[in-house]
């Protein structure tokens, strides 16, 4: 697609501001949006499975407008975790106000964990060390750096077998993979990082261990807020990142609920292909989410940046768009008889 039509991601930040102006039930603007408002969109629009062609693959690979976007949610994202905050210490969400205390962290959450660690996944795959910084710096807010190991060395090296913990196993509800995932994907970003700094033949106090880097820095994060603004708007920060990165692993939890890669004779695993990932051609899913929907052709080729990712005809097919998914894995019924068939479907034909 070209480069505008993602501009509508912008729209999610944008309405989140407008609802801590705006104070009251106006803090609810971006869950309504969000999970109402766009499913009903995305079923009226439809999907898109076009790709490019050879030539305009070239000319979305040579324009920079693309990273320019993704970079420019790094200051977005901060001024709207800033105006939040300065707003809670200000007393604006007094204790009489808690409906729009929670209107308002919703809203953030949903800006930094559904845009920012959609951007920052983008981010963390580059070979940029600048780049990869910014992804950093997104997943900082969110208190869930480690995603920055973890997913680019765990989660694709292990995707759709039992040893990854960001894949949900078939009759796993979202509740269950949460409490298995979060604890599992921490645990496994140490191990990489004790892995690689023993390879470079490094202590685990290095200066180099980015586990403990991490640490620092979302622990730093905390203390200035506490004590610059306030060990109550800690409270709030530390819910409102913990709902950043549930909506994230809410994301991880249907992009491959069910799939499984093959074990070989030799012990090994098949390799990662297209029918290992949920895709979801849905156009405005697209648009707001920078491809990343289109998630079977990420794990086969994933130094493919966004803007040429690709359909393919044997990538099994999300029902809608990921917010529509996301409302439905909040209830486990619904989300069996909904997902289980189509899971048995493509163990079938694979």
């Amino acid at each position: 697609m070209p480069v505008w039509k993602y501009l509508p991601s912008y729209t999610v930040p944008l309405s989140a501001a407008v609802g801590l102006w705006l104070g009251g039930y106006w803090t609810f603007i971006t869950p309504i949006y969000i999970f109402f408002f766009i499913p009903f969109l995305e079923w009226m629009v439809g999907a898109d499975p076009s790709n490019h062609d050879s030539e305009a693959e070239k000319r979305a690979k040579a324009s920079k407008a693309y990273t320019f976007l993704l970079w420019s949610y790094v200051p977005i994202l901060y001024a709207l975790t800033g105006f939040f905050l300065f707003k809670l210490a200000s007393g604006w969400l007094g204790a009489s106000e808690w409906i729009a205390l929670i209107g308002a962290t919703l809203s953030v959450a949903i800006s930094n964990g559904g845009t920012g660690i959609t951007v920052a996944h983008e981010l963390v795959h580059r070979s940029s060390k600048f780049e990869q910084l910014l992804g950093r710096a997104l997943l900082l807010i969110s208190l869930y750096m480690h995603f920055a190991i973890e997913h680019v060395y765990g989660h694709h090296k292990h995707v759709a077998t039992e040893e990854d913990a960001a894949t949900a196993r078939k009759g796993e509800n979202f509740y269950r993979f949460w409490i298995r995932t979060v604890p599992g994907q921490y645990a496994s970003a140490w191990s990489i990082e004790i892995k690689r700094l023993q390879k470079k033949k490094k202590g685990f106090f290095s200066m180099t261990n980015e586990m403990l880097w991490f640490h620092v820095w979302q622990i730093g994060l905390v203390l200035t807020i506490g004590f610059g603004l306030g060990w109550a708007v800690v409270g709030v920060f530390l819910a409102c990142s913990v709902l950043s990165f549930s909506l994230l692993e809410a994301v991880n939890y249907l992009e491959h609920y069910g799939l499984e890669r093959h074990m070989h004779d030799n012990d090994r695993y098949e390799k990662v292909d297209h029918h290992h990932s949920w895709n979801s051609d849905h156009l405005v899913s697209r648009m707001f989410l920078f491809e990343l929907s289109r998630h079977s052709d990420h794990h086969a080729v994933a130094s493919r940046e966004y803007q040429v990712l690709r359909s393919f005809n044997d990538s099994p097919q999300l029902p809608t768009g990921y917010p529509g998914m996301i409302l439905i894995a909040l209830f486990p019924p619904l989300w069996f008889r909904v997902m289980d068939p189509l899971v048995e479907r493509v163990a079938a034909e694979h």
